[in-house]
């Protein structure tokens, strides 16, 4: 099922649509890349680009993070576009492709604000990932199947592979946009997308001679609870997983969904997620060990929409071989590429 959200003369028309109804196979959502030693993924979040900026600034600001970061993976965790065309889309993922890095990204609230509709810019991310695959053309890696039953339009995975085998999963999920049942606000994930999560670690662990592959979550709204990973951190600075000389900020009130749909109960039922990373909220950038699972903001990449000019840049998350994870923090200021 697909939520698709279309501006026209800057109102915001809901038409909820059943593009689909084929039941896939947790296999059929999973992409492949090979896991190194000490393994750097860049996430850049809330990037905002539309048809109005001076696109080639923003991607100079950009550049000075992914150039410093070193990264095997980029991933752009929602909030990628707002009021852009299919050109300004197309600009932005040959900007992506030429740092030749793999790169993926999910979808945020704003991203359907746009002079396209959510099937042509899944259908080109599709085309771009099939590329990589079958001349390394591209270095996208993203699959949307977009005739399943399960809601959002971005829920996949990526294995890491080491010697054969799973070393660690990276789950791509879309927290969707806007909720208009009951209340307004932001939408949440659904029962199947929960079901769909399950599935894929039950299956991965399955694969595994039943033994539970350890995984990173990406999406963009953060779950409710990210209020309780706070007030924890505020009584127990310990949590609090922040690089040294980056200090962790909530500068903002947690933007969370009015709905808890359960996820993180189950998250923590089947013990596979031990990373999630979000974004969202511009000027929040807190990484909190929540009872074993690291909370993690992104740090804004660009300075559009709203923003803290001292808190723009991006985060490396190191994977490392015993599966345990660091962080590095990168913050620039736009004058350096005026």
């Amino acid at each position: 099922m697909k939520n698709k959200f279309v501006f026209f003369s800057g109102l915001l028309a809901v038409l909820l649509t059943s593009c689909g109804n084929k039941a896939y196979e947790p296999k059929d959502y999973v992409l492949q890349l090979d896991y190194s030693k000490q393994y750097r993924i860049l996430q850049l979040t809330d990037t905002h680009i539309g048809d109005k900026d001076n696109t080639k600034l923003h991607y100079d600001f950009m550049d000075l993070t992914i150039k410093e970061a070193h990264p095997n993976f980029i991933i752009v965790t929602g909030d990628v576009f707002t009021f852009a065309s299919k050109g300004t889309a197309i600009n932005y993922f040959n900007w992506l492709d030429s740092h030749k890095v793999p790169w993926t990204i999910t979808f945020g609230n704003h991203d359907e604000q746009c002079w396209y509709s959510i099937d042509w810019i899944t259908g080109y991310l599709n085309k771009l990932n099939e590329k990589r695959i079958k001349d390394g053309s591209s270095y996208c890696v993203f699959k949307d199947l977009q005739d399943d039953k399960v809601q959002g339009n971005a829920n996949f995975a990526i294995n890491l592979m080491k010697d054969d085998k799973v070393f660690e999963q990276l789950i791509v999920m879309d927290s969707n946009r806007y909720n208009y049942n009951g209340y307004f606000g932001y939408d949440y994930f659904h029962q199947d997308q929960i079901d769909w999560y399950s599935a894929l670690v039950k299956e991965t662990k399955k694969e595994n001679g039943d033994v539970t592959v350890p995984s990173l979550m990406f999406y963009h709204i953060p779950l409710p609870e990210v209020r309780d990973a706070w007030a924890a951190a505020k009584k127990d600075e310990s949590l609090i997983l922040n690089p040294t000389g980056s200090k962790a900020q909530e500068n903002e009130e947690p933007c969370n969904p009015d709905y808890n749909s359960g996820f993180y109960k189950v998250i923590k039922e089947l013990g596979s997620t031990h990373g999630m990373y979000f974004g969202h909220d511009h000027i929040n950038n807190y990484i909190i060990n929540y009872e074993g699972i690291h909370f993690g903001y992104g740090i804004k990449a660009t300075d559009r929409v709203y923003a803290d000019d001292s808190l723009l840049g991006g985060r490396v998350i190191t994977l490392n071989e015993d599966h345990s994870l660091s962080y590095e923090d990168y913050y620039h200021e736009y004058k350096e590429v005026m």
